[in-house]
């Protein structure tokens, strides 16, 4: 099988520097096509005005940091009118704040919203695409739980990516902006050393830099297992409500097996997994937590403290004081950037680690499907009658032979129960599907053959009955008389005026009448090409010979193939293939003639040994 060749492991800081490099390259790689896709116009307009309205915000902080000098100096001064003129030029900075503060958050959640849309389309096109969404869940790897990845984890990878730039965007301008600022308000001091002065221009600055830099290494320090710590709480948080989830699906089964005790001990596993990661995320929180408020409680009084010597002694005033104070919690709040959103970097990257390796999975099984065409079974269109089986072998995703060698003919209108080792007839259906690529040889289906395969459980996704029955297609309301017609063929009247209705039908019928409704679709779509997998195991012989016959009625000229294995079946078919398993392994194939009792009933029956399927590599592991 192909895998996406990866770096070689290098130790240290080497190692992480490379790791983290690697992160943003394929996060780049993945998230790339929206912004330079057919609508990077307005996606690239959209991100513009967000980083221009996040640069008029800095401005509006750079402006009542100079509002603030203004109005300590009134104060100082004790002047009433220039404390009024204060008083106005602060109201039109609350309404100016305000105004940008709401349009930067709606564009910001515009964007927000269409990049998720966009990327949840993108995956789910990968991952439900030429039946990969099976195929993954064969191949090993860290890509369970795709359903949580796509809803979750996408939604936190773009909202916190969006999140993350601007807030960063803002620091960085917030930075530039308030240095300068801050240098000019420092102005020199003198610091003896030996007796000699020397001039330190900017001290403030400096004290800023020395105090983020202190404090942002203590923080990465205490923060680093909030990293691990997150990235396993979501993984046990998804395996748990996949578990939940599957106890909705099937509990009907979970109650008549009386398994209620069992599941609940799974879920109490489960969630004792919760609490003990949610135990060490709390440890590696309270020492975060327990450092920043001490950081953030300091970092509001260490300006003042500073600074005030220089005020006592007439150097500055009032309000350059508190402006100095100010421009100080500026300056040390950008570069505290890695301090305060160390724990939402860490949610962020454990999401997109998610994301990333669900994309990886699915293109893994196209690499393998397209790339190694040598290793694959090729199935085709041809321009003859017949469906076709050319030296057919069968493999396990690891490459592991299920059984090889297989050459068999199918001519149209034939009749072929499928028999014996049930993983080989089943193995046979999913390679005609296309769904079970690993192998090798070529099956050839007629060009213009309209193939249905029904499996033993339909499916029936929560939609309105009429839709249920046209599935995959889209419902047309014209079509409610055949789909009436056709609930009434197969024994299913009560469903007729529930139409339109929309419930869990994999829930509310019987695994019986579930397997009606599949004939009934398959009276709506009219295939000429019908493969059943035990799709009547669950109907009485009664019932089972009622849908046989209709289907003896209903397509005459239909080919019919059916894996089965009650004795009734043999009536309604021409041919029996019996796929046997002999000791060593291998698989061999004996064709019979039952006698029928429908329609083009042929006497006499008999065994024929097809072909002797003998390999070093035929067994099953």
């Amino acid at each position: 099988m192909v895998r996406r060749s990866h770096p070689p492991p290098v130790a240290g800081a080497d190692a992480a520097s490379t790791a983290a490099a690697g992160f943003f390259r394929r996060f780049i790689r993945l998230s790339a096509p929206y912004w330079r896709g057919t609508d990077r116009w307005r996606v690239g307009w959209s991100t513009l005005s967000l980083a221009l309205l996040t640069a008029v915000m800095v401005a509006l902080a750079i402006r009542l940091n100079l509002w603030s000098a203004d109005l300590f100096n009134a104060l100082e001064t004790k002047s009433m009118d220039r404390f009024l003129l204060e008083v106005g030029v602060f109201v039109l900075l609350v309404f100016a704040n305000t105004a940008t503060v709401t349009l930067h958050l709606a564009l910001k959640r515009r964007i927000q919203v269409d990049w998720r849309r966009w990327l949840t389309r993108h995956l789910i096109g990968e991952w439900m695409d030429q039946a990969r969404q099976y195929q993954i869940g064969l191949m090993p790897g860290d890509h369970g739980n795709p359903d949580g990845r796509i809803a979750e984890d996408i939604r936190i990878a773009t909202e916190t990516a969006i999140e993350l730039a601007h807030s960063m965007l803002y620091s960085l301008l917030l930075l530039l902006s308030f240095i300068g600022i801050l240098w000019t308000l420092s102005g020199v001091i003198v610091i003896p050393i030996d007796g000699i002065g020397f001039d330190l221009p900017g001290h403030m600055v400096w004290l800023a830099f020395l105090y983020s830099l202190l404090g942002g290494t203590l923080a990465f320090i205490l923060g680093r297992p909030l990293v691990r710590s997150t990235d396993m709480r979501q993984t046990v948080e998804a395996d748990f409500r996949f578990t939940l989830a599957q106890g909705r699906e099937h509990a009907e089964a979970i109650a008549l097996l009386d398994g209620e005790p069992e599941e609940r001990r799974r879920l109490a596993v489960l969630f004792d997994a919760i609490r003990d990661i949610w135990d060490r995320q709390t440890a590696s929180l309270w020492r975060l937590m327990a450092f920043s408020s001490t950081f953030n409680m300091v970092w509001t009084m260490l300006p003042i403290l500073v600074s005030t010597p220089r005020y006592l002694a007439g150097s500055i005033t009032l309000g350059g004081l508190m402006q100095t104070a100010q421009a100080f919690q500026q300056v040390t709040a950008a570069l505290s950037w890695p301090v305060d959103n160390f724990a939402k970097v860490a949610e962020w990257r454990a999401s997109v680690e998610r994301v990333l390796a669900l994309h990886d999975a699915t293109e893994d099984v196209r690499d393998d499907i397209t790339h190694s065409a040598a290793h694959t079974i090729k199935v085709e269109r041809v321009n003859g009658p017949a469906l076709t089986f050319r030296r057919l072998d069968i493999a396990m995703p690891d490459g592991r032979a299920l059984f090889t060698g297989i050459d068999v003919e199918i001519m149209p209108g034939d009749r072929v129960l499928i028999g014996g080792d049930p993983k080989a007839a089943e193995a046979l259906f999913k390679v005609v599907a296309r769904v079970w690529p690993w192998g090798h040889g070529t099956v050839e289906l007629p060009d213009d053959a309209a193939i249905l395969l029904m499996p033993e459980q339909p499916y029936l996704p929560t939609l309105a009955l009429r839709a249920v029955l046209a599935y995959p297609e889209p419902a047309a309301g014209e079509n409610d008389v055949a789909m009436a017609d056709a609930l009434r063929r197969v024994g299913l009247d009560a469903l007729v005026p529930r139409l339109a209705e929309v419930a869990r039908w994999d829930q509310t019928l019987s695994g019986a009448e579930q397997q009606r409704l599949g004939f009934a679709r398959l009276l709506l779509c009219r295939p000429t090409w019908i493969f059943l997998q035990e799709a009547t195991s669950i109907l009485d012989p009664a019932d089972e010979a009622v849908m046989m016959r209709l289907l003896d009625e209903e397509f005459p000229q239909a080919t019919v193939l059916t894996i089965g294995h009650h004795p009734g079946l043999e009536a309604f078919h021409r041919r029996k293939l019996t796929l046997e398993r002999a000791s060593d392994g291998a698989i061999f194939v004996r064709e019979s003639w039952p006698r029928r009792t429908g329609p083009g009933t042929q006497t006499g029956s008999g065994w024929r040994v097809l072909e002797w399927l003998r390999s070093g590599y035929g067994h099953e592991g």
